[in-house]
This record gives structure tokens, sequence and C-alpha cells, in this order.
């Protein structure tokens, strides 16, 4: 199933600069909040990268439809960035970038169960492309908010590739940005125990249909028990059995038999020395990218506050030479402005350069695997 995430913007054309700085203060309290960088995958890794200490470039933000249809001025960003209150935000020294007070942590990815509603029969119609929701993500998100703020409506779609359409499956969740708001719905919508007559306290209507509540952990639950009857009777699905398989296989891994390899090509690396303040890696990359055109593919090895910096190529070309000495020369420059130095590595600095930094992507798929060998054991205790 694919899901459609809840955006808490409506495009306005004219507005005044009060209206502007309010709506993108909403704006970053959403991007920013934990249900999205759950859902947020490319958010997510910037702010999960440990080069980048949490911050997300604000001339990244600008990119987003829904940030640039407010306003194209970095310092409205920034203005409104002081203003949300839950998740708590800074700027940078430079006030380019802006990053969570409490960082977002892996081990926050599944804090969403604890605060969400698994809902059913959601009325949806029928069209020529396929079925559609008769009501939006806005409309949902109003009629739960009586308990709490709605931090998230996923409404949950499947794809008939054979009809080439898009279907409502009438089923999705709704995350509430507090456990209080959550605890209050709860105690209204759901109902405890197996007893199949009970009755929870009030009932929600969109339309005529009557909406099914229960927690995400209880649905969860069901999956899990269902899954474990089909075990037992020999009925499991194929796609079960492959993950229970996996699961058995990622615990049986010796994570210090899992070593990261790399076919490195002599003569890809530039170093660069006094890289200029506020330099990021996209303003190396978008260096690169002027230089050396759209189709090179690079990486840039740099962690911001630094003065150094390496940029590596994939593949050896005699521009990589030549860019470093434009580099040199101040011809070629990062962020508008001119590097101290850069050569491009030869000899043991090369290879010393690229046992390091296997060394470093090594230790990272062990501490990967490692946290999944230990949420496996956790599932299991559950």
């Amino acid at each position: 199933f694919k899901s459609i995430a809840l955006l808490y913007f409506n495009s306005n054309t004219t507005m005044t600069a009060d209206d502007a700085k309010s709506r993108m203060t909403e704006r970053l309290e959403f991007f920013f909040s934990d249900a999205n960088l759950r859902m947020d995958k490319f958010l997510r890794n910037i702010v999960l990268d440990e080069g980048s200490e949490g911050f997300v470039e604000i001339d990244t933000l600008l990119k987003f439809n829904t940030i640039k249809n407010i306003s194209t001025d970095a310092a409205v960003v920034a203005e409104a960035a002081e203003l949300v209150e839950s998740p708590k935000l800074k700027l940078n020294e430079a006030k380019t970038a802006i990053a969570r007070v409490e960082k977002f942590t892996s081990d926050m990815l599944k804090d969403n169960i604890k605060v969400s509603l698994r809902v059913g029969n959601f009325p949806t119609v029928e069209k020529d492309d396929g079925s559609h929701y008769v009501n939006t993500r806005e409309e949902v998100a109003e009629l739960f908010g009586k308990f709490g703020k709605v931090a998230l409506v996923r409404l949950l779609t499947s794809f008939n590739r054979a009809e080439r359409k898009k279907f409502a499956v009438g089923k999705g969740f709704v995350e509430f940005a507090s456990l209080e708001g959550m605890e209050k719905a709860v105690a209204e919508l759901c109902v405890s125990g197996d007893d199949a007559d009970a009755k929870p306290k009030q009932t929600l209507k969109l339309g005529e249909s009557e909406l099914s509540v229960k927690t995400m952990q209880a649905w969860l639950d069901k999956k899990a028990a269902q899954r474990g009857d089909e075990s037992k009777n020999g009925s499991g699905s194929s796609p079960d059995k492959k993950r229970k398989s996996k699961e058995g296989d990622t615990d049986a891994v010796k994570v210090e038999d899992i070593n990261f390899t790399l076919d490195w090509k002599k003569g890809c690396v530039i170093d660069m020395k006094g890289l200029p303040d506020g330099c990021d890696r996209e303003k190396i990359l978008e260096g690169v990218k002027s230089f050396m055109g759209d189709g090179v593919e690079a990486r840039a090895d740099y962690s911001r506050g630094d003065k150094d910096g390496k940029i590596r190529f994939n593949e050896p070309s005699d521009k990589i030479a030549e860019f470093a000495t434009k580099l040199n020369d101040g011809s070629a420059t990062i962020g508008d402005a001119k590097v101290e130095s850069a050569s491009v590595l030869e000899g043991e600095a090369e290879e010393t350069y690229y046992k390091e930094y296997i060394a470093f992507r090594t230790k990272q798929m062990r501490d990967k695997a490692e946290d999944k060998n230990k949420r496996n054991k956790r599932r299991r205790k559950w």
C-alpha cells in the first residue's frame, strides 16, 4: 500500500507579511516534526547524517513547493524557524540552516505506534481513473482534532498495474502530536479486551460511514497473532515465510563478518584545504556541477564547520585534475569563495584516505546491523 500524508498548506497568491510568516511557521513545524521525519526519507537522511549535525540548509528547504509558494526569501524562513514552538528549532550561527533543538534519532522511528490509530471504513467513490477518498486529509484531521492536535493523516491506496489505476482502500492511520491527544481518542473511540459485542463510547462518522477505530498497536498485535496461527497450521503465505526467514538470517549473521568493500580507482579524490565559512556539502557539489556538468557522480566528504574536505568521484577523468587546478587559482569556487588549496590525492595519501573511508563505512554497517538485531529481539519479546 502507498499512503498520502497530510499537508497543512493551502495555496494563496495574495498574503500579508504576517500571513506568510505564520504559514511558513506551520510548514517548518510540520517538516521538522517527528511524524514527518518518520515518513520523509529525504529530510530524514539529511537530519540523521553525522556531517550535518541535524541542520538542513534553508536553500534546500526553499526548493520545496509548499515553502517557495509562501516565500522565496531565506530571511522569512529563518524568522519563522524562531517562532516554531514544537519541535523547538534553532539556526546556525550564519542563519543559513535550521535544526531541531531536540535531535531526531533513528530510535524514534517507531515512536509513532504509541500515538497512532488505525482507522477503517473511510468512504470512497468510484471514478473512471479508479476509486478516490470522499473526504480530504484536512477533513479527517479536523474530525479527530477534537481529541488533540493531529500530526499526520495517512490514507492508504493501492495501484492496479493491469488496469493502471489507483484505488482508495478505505483504510488509514491518524497520528496525534502528543500522547495526551491519543489517550483521549482511545478512551472515546476504542474498546478494550476481546468482547466482540463491546461498543465504544462514541462513534465518528464521515457522511453515512461509521469509522472503525483501533490503536495501531492493537492492529499490529492482531496481525502478528494471525501470522502465528498461519505458521502453526502450516498455511503461512510465502511473504510471511520470507519475512520470518529474513529476520532469522539477520540474527544469525555475525556483525564481525560484515565488511564494506569498494573497488576504488586512482586519481578520483580532490583534497581541499581552507574551505570558506558557511561551507556545506551542497555548496561543494554545486561547485562540482558548475564546472563538470550534471553527468558526473561525486560525493563530498565533509563535516559542517571543518576547514578541510574532500571530493570523491566515481570514475577517473582528466577534468578532475583540471578542476583541482581551477580551485587552486580561484577560477573555480566553492560557494562563490576561493579555497586555500586543492590537489588530487596520490600514492600513500590516497591509499590512506580509502582505508579510513572503508573502515568508517564498515563501522556504520556493523552498527546498523547491531541495531537491527536488537530490534528483532525486542520484536520477538512482544
